[in-house]
């Protein structure tokens, strides 16, 4: 007969107890030389993989282009182009190139594609009438050679400034890779990570941090191996903690703050939390938000790591970690933290402090007085709805990354329309969206199409989130928790010209540009068109600027060209002008 045995181990050092958890596989060797650089510069970074972002974790490397457009951007290997997609926010203009070692190369934010590419896209967006396409060639359509121009950088998208966003991919999975892992692209880096600050958390109400059963933050000084807390305070723990990390690389020649490849943590001589930035998932980069410190992020907009892996985390870019990231402080000893942290080139950063651990009787220690915790109890693990006064909540299964008390008021500030309605609060993550409906205390004659649920982001118009009806209600989803309320828009979009005008000779130019504004909801559509025929305005989104590049719908003589802008409630402006050319 044969038998199988699981073995269950725990760690224990004078006091410290960690217990096994999950553990992250090494990963598979990668191409050394089969890939060239997508640039035919020195990368310089201004992005890495695995940066922490808003919502996501950053999918590949951004590469520095000397603060301009234009920049040639090469094939890495041979294969065909199996994806291009053109939007007016994300990755702007992006290629995807199929290699037949089973990888797939991205490169995002560009300004054009070379003359074969750019003819095929522009003739397909004729064809559909829209700038916003995604097309998927067949295999034997586009082929490409290794270091053949296939593209020029650009600034297009949801791009802070002119570079090239570079992704390799595994085809099987669609899962990226870390394009650094491939010797050949090459980046210049002999400089060493920083340590900024670091947390430490009680993870429940028996666990106290200097006595408190509150988190205490501790800002980093040091360089290198030499890092240490400022102030050089004395830290006292009791009880189940946890901890948090700020750290960001620094390269040579750029002065860019980017992320880290690796993070480990250990108490004494046990590692309990380890983090490697190899390969992810676009299925779970939303998990970012479990990963950071969440609440942290919000109010000061600096991201902590945490140690402690919620229940409902799916990240695999964990390693190494044991009893969640939490480690139980039981004597009445001295031990030894140890964050390290590295760059895939091997450049590392080390802090060490050291923590006192206080037994739970030992008169140091600060009474906690339990009370009744306030709200709806949520079992992360279940579907919630909830309903109060005319707002109602449907939050899925797995909604949240682990259970917690919800609470929904009414803000004693009212709105026109509604309530300001507090949806718990923003510091709390949400993983899947959730429905809202609010029915509104009044609606204006004739205004029922212009009315939507808004998110109050503070700023001086919130922020719209969906106009759907259903009977008396207003319904929309959302992933974020805060303060919600029922607003109106019956502000016409604006149309600005910027280079034409009524009756303007333009044939000293080669191009129309147009901005387009929406104060309050947004830009929903546009469609110009140019004697009757449909043209392709490009939408700089950023600029707020729509471009027609002449071609052979321009005709000689007189043109007259319309434009219709409409916002995502429906109000409507059209503009109108007859030039010659």
């Amino acid at each position: 007969m044969k038998y199988s045995f699981i073995f269950f181990l725990v760690f224990s050092v004078a006091g410290v107890v960690i217990v096994p958890g999950r553990i992250k596989a090494q990963q598979a060797n990668y191409p050394s030389d089969y890939f060239r650089s997508p640039l035919g510069i020195p990368l310089y970074l201004s992005g890495t993989f695995g940066e922490l972002r808003s919502n996501h974790f950053h999918s590949g490397i951004d590469i520095k282009t000397g603060g301009t457009e234009g920049k040639n951007v090469y094939a890495i290997a041979d294969g065909y182009v199996s994806r291009i997609k053109v939007s007016t926010g994300g990755y702007g203009k992006a290629l995807y190139i199929t290699h037949p070692n089973g990888y797939v190369s991205v490169y995002g934010h560009l300004q054009r594609y070379n003359d074969i590419l750019q003819e095929f896209v522009t003739s397909y967006q004729y064809q559909k009438e829209r700038f916003v396409v995604e097309i998927y060639p067949d295999k034997d359509q586009i082929k490409v050679k290794k270091g053949e121009v296939i593209a020029l950088s650009g600034n297009t998208g949801s791009s802070a400034g002119p570079h090239l966003h570079f992704e390799i991919r595994e085809e099987a999975t669609q899962h990226p890779v870390n394009p650094l892992l491939f010797e050949s692209i090459k980046v210049k880096d002999f400089y060493r990570p920083k340590i900024l600050e670091v947390a430490i958390y009680p993870v429940d109400r028996q666990s106290l941090i200097n006595g408190e059963n509150d988190t205490v933050f501790y800002r980093v000084a040091g360089w290198g191996d030499e890092h240490y807390l400022r102030t050089n305070p004395e830290v006292t723990v009791s009880g189940r903690v946890s901890f948090g990390i700020r750290t960001h690389d620094l390269m040579n020649d750029v002065p860019n703050k980017n992320g880290v490849y690796t993070i480990d943590m250990s108490v004494d001589t046990l590692q309990f939390f380890g983090l490697k930035m190899d390969e992810l998932s676009f299925s779970t980069t939303r998990y970012i938000n479990s990963l950071i410190d969440y609440g942290y992020y919000k109010k000061m907009k600096r991201r902590l790591v945490r140690t402690q892996v919620d229940t409902n985390n799916l990240l695999a870019t964990y390693r190494n970690v044991c009893a969640n990231g939490i480690v139980s402080f039981d004597d009445s000893l001295m031990h030894t933290v140890t964050c390290k942290v590295a760059d895939i080139h091997g450049n590392t950063a080390k802090l060490q402090f050291e923590v006192q651990s206080v037994l739970p009787n030992d008169p140091v220690l600060v009474t906690v007085k339990d009370s009744d915790p306030e709200g709806v109890y949520f079992d992360f693990t279940q579907p919630h709805k909830i309903s109060e006064g005319n707002i109602s909540l449907s939050f899925p299964a797995n909604a949240f990354y682990r259970s917690f008390y919800f609470m929904l008021d009414t803000d004693t500030v009212a709105g026109n329309y509604s309530p300001v309605y507090r949806v718990h609060n923003k510091f709390t993550p949400v993983q899947k969206a959730f429905t809202l409906k609010i029915k509104p205390e009044k609606i204006p004659e004739g205004w029922k199409d212009k009315m939507y649920i808004a998110y109050d982001n503070g700023n001086a118009i919130p922020a719209f989130i969906g106009a759907g009806w259903e009977k008396d209600y207003l319904k929309a989803k959302s992933r974020l928790l805060g303060n919600y309320l029922v607003a109106v828009d019956t502000v016409l979009p604006e149309i600005i010209p910027v280079n034409i005008a009524d009756g303007k000779d333009i044939s000293a130019q080669n191009t129309i540009k147009v901005k387009i504004k929406d104060g309050e909801t947004g830009i929903g559509s546009y469609r110009g068109t140019l004697n009757d025929q449909w043209i392709l305005m490009e939408y700089d989104a950023k600029k707020q600027l729509l471009t027609y590049t002449y071609d052979k719908r321009l005709e000689k003589g007189a043109n007259h060209l319309k434009l219709v802008v409409n916002d995502l409630l429906g109000n409507v402006t059209v503009y109108e002008a007859d030039l010659v050319y």
